[in-house]
């Protein structure tokens, strides 16, 4: 058997996509360490490491080992290791810092890819399949996980953000952020933008955290917490409504309803603000087409083409205006359009 030439590199290649899980679980475990974060202030030796963030020194030299092949470490001949700038990125105090990102993709919905062919047999997500019930159910009943899932969604916020923090807010009044979570996002729309106002709309039992995080940002005063379900019906009296990262959540009939509802909601003039992202139509690696996949195994969702986008929009009463792209996602701004049926 031969481990050269073409067909030697063939066969390496393929077995490192099949074994990238063990990338992604070593990440996320020298984060849950908190060995990044040991390395933030400069290079340590691994008996150091070990020492200070409770790891067997052996296994830790042999996952540090791993991952700087993968470009997040640097070691030296005598045994010491250095972040890189990809690295950097795994520090919980980093701007733009993925280590949430990391925790997000272990655990539960790690547990669910073990049984992603449910997903591409039937369509829907396998989440439900391993657990008993969907996802976002799961988390109402789990409420450790409920945390660990608002806090890797906070730290997500930072660089998703962006577009939505440099658009012309003048004039727009209240915001309504449906399905806005523990209130991170309104939190730093608001402290950027004095002349705003906000609604938080999500869960009873989510808002309650939406509700502390804007009066420890001593905003309570310009904001109202609104508990319920979005397939039912959502808060009147804004003018510019968010949808961050929202309807990628759900399949192309459940993401109507939730589009049908806010335009019930608005003023003929609002305006709707999607923060998504967008699929390329190409045949290139793209992170949007990894996360599209994700959404699928875990909740039967999807992420969408630019084409797609439009058309869901249409549907659902809505005519795109612009789409700005950001460093991780992109905002998509649509206008209501006169005379919709609501949907059932």
């Amino acid at each position: 058997m031969s481990g050269t030439g073409t067909g030697g590199a063939a066969n390496a290649a393929v077995r490192r996509k099949i074994m990238g899980f063990i990338v992604s679980q070593a990440i996320h475990a020298v984060c849950e360490l908190g060995v990044p974060d040991r390395l933030a202030d400069g290079p340590a030796a691994v008996p150091e490491l070990a020492a200070g963030t409770g790891a067997d020194a052996g296994a830790l030299h042999r996952f540090l080992r791993v991952l700087a092949a993968e470009g997040l470490f640097t070691e030296d001949p005598a045994g010491t290791f250095a972040l890189t700038a990809e690295g950097r990125l795994l520090c919980a105090a980093e701007p733009g810092s993925l280590r949430h990102f990391a925790e997000l993709m272990s655990g539960e919905a790690y547990v669910a890819w073990s049984r992603a062919a449910h997903s591409l047999r039937t369509g829907e997500a396998a989440f439900a399949a391993v657990y008993g019930s969907p996802f976002f159910d799961w988390l109402a009943e789990h409420p450790e996980e409920a945390a660990r899932f608002d806090r890797a969604q906070a730290g997500l916020v930072e660089m998703r953000l962006l577009p939505l923090l440099e658009r012309d807010w003048d004039g727009a009044g209240t915001v309504v952020d449906v399905g806005g979570g523990n209130g991170v996002l309104m939190s730093a729309l608001l402290a950027a933008r004095p002349d705003l106002k906000g609604i938080v709309f999500d869960l009873p039992h989510v808002v309650d955290g939406a509700r502390r995080t804007l009066a420890e940002a001593g905003l309570a005063g310009r904001t109202r917490c609104a508990g319920g379900d979005f397939f039912a019906g959502v808060p009147a009296g804004g003018r510019v409504y968010v949808l961050a990262q929202i309807l990628h959540d759900w399949a192309d009939g459940e993401a109507v309803a939730i589009l049908r509802r806010c335009h019930e909601a608005m003023p003929p003039d609002g305006a709707l603000l999607l923060l998504e992202q967008v699929v390329p139509e190409d045949g290139e690696p793209h992170p949007a087409k990894l996360l599209d996949l994700h959404m699928l195994v875990l909740l039967g969702g999807r992420e969408r083409t630019a084409a797609q986008w439009r058309d869901l929009l249409a549907r659902g009463g809505f005519e795109q205006v612009s789409a700005t792209e950001g460093p991780r996602s992109t905002l998509i701004e649509a206008r209501p359009l006169p005379g919709v049926t609501p949907a059932s």
